[in-house]
């Protein structure tokens, strides 16, 4: 089946396009894109298989990728599970998205990225690229093996929602992420200063009695976070 997608506004940052004019796909990839001024599209007979989408008033641009999503299988699948979360995905024009470590278990174990991966390719409705824990457990203290999980198919780590609260510890992380050319996705949150929180700290949350989150538990560890960063020539997100 072919089709062509009329009308459309045409973003591509990698070619430097921005114009309206139409789309010509061709067993599932782009043939042809020309602007309004170009007629032979209009002209030229494509034949009876070619199926016409006005996109009049709507975006056509490359795939999105969703760097920070929560698809909570396995152990949380009540929540979201690899189908639901890569259909909702690609119904808003999402065509990869980087699956968190947030499951039970997190994904610091290579059996556990290899499952999400066989899910993603049974189930999955875009492409699944998985980002390992930092830690065990997303604990905080142990490294994973960073090396196999690499080799299992993560892109990057992270303890996602939860701070490596050790200096030394994310020192080593981003020494060996580093080594494997990924980067570091760091939750930057000095739970010292955060502990406790109901809202934002200020004016209000005093005036409430409330205890407060202070733009300083986030700043503290990300200027941590930066310096560890340059230390060891990571690439930190």
């Amino acid at each position: 089946m072919r089709y062509l997608i009329k009308n459309g506004s045409i973003i591509d940052p990698a070619r430097r396009v921005a114009t309206v004019g139409n789309v010509l796909v061709e067993d599932g990839k782009v043939a042809r894109v020309m602007d309004l001024a170009d007629l032979s599209m209009a002209t030229e007979p494509f034949g009876d298989d070619l199926e016409v989408i006005n996109a009049r008033g709507a975006v056509i641009a490359p795939g999105f990728i969703d760097l920070h999503t929560h698809l909570r299988e396995p152990g949380e699948e009540h929540k979201e599970t690899i189908a639901t979360g890569t259909s909702a995905a690609a119904r808003v024009g999402f065509t990869t998205v980087c699956a968190m470590p947030n499951t039970r278990p997190p994904h610091d174990r290579v059996a556990v990225v290899r499952q999400v991966l066989e899910t993603a390719r049974e189930q999955g409705s875009v492409r699944v690229e998985p980002i390992g824990a930092i830690t065990i457990g997303r604990a905080g203290k142990n490294l994973t093996e960073m090396a196999e999980l690499v080799e299992a198919g993560c892109i990057a780590f992270s303890d996602d929602g939860s701070p490596v609260s050790d200096a030394a510890v994310m020192r080593n992380a981003l020494g060996y992420a580093a080594m494997l050319g990924v980067p570091i996705m760091s939750h930057c949150e000095d739970m010292t200063l955060s502990h406790g929180w109901a809202m934002h700290e200020g004016v209000i949350s005093t005036r409430l009695g409330l205890p407060g989150y202070p733009s300083a538990a986030e700043e503290v560890q990300i200027a941590r976070d930066i310096a560890l960063a340059e230390m060891t020539g990571a690439r930190i997100h």
